[in-house]
């Protein structure tokens, strides 16, 4: 589930032409929380999928499932 997230979270921020960096300054998600997404079986918590989709201006089950 994480890579999942990990590869749509990629395919926004890049469609935005914004930096991880960038996307933690804009939902207030750690760097390091960013980059660690991929490397958990269970995926993030709901309050960062949240913080993340509404950055990102999409949906959280954009987020998880891929319907971008």
């Amino acid at each position: 589930m994480g890579l999942e997230i990990e590869a749509n979270i990629k395919r926004l921020i890049d469609k935005k032409e914004w930096t991880i960096y960038r996307l933690s300054k804009e939902s207030g998600v750690a760097v390091s929380a960013l980059y660690s997404i991929g490397k958990k079986k269970q995926g993030p918590y709901a309050e960062t999928l949240v913080k993340l989709s509404n950055a990102l201006g999409c949906t959280v089950d954009d987020l998880v499932r891929g319907h971008i």
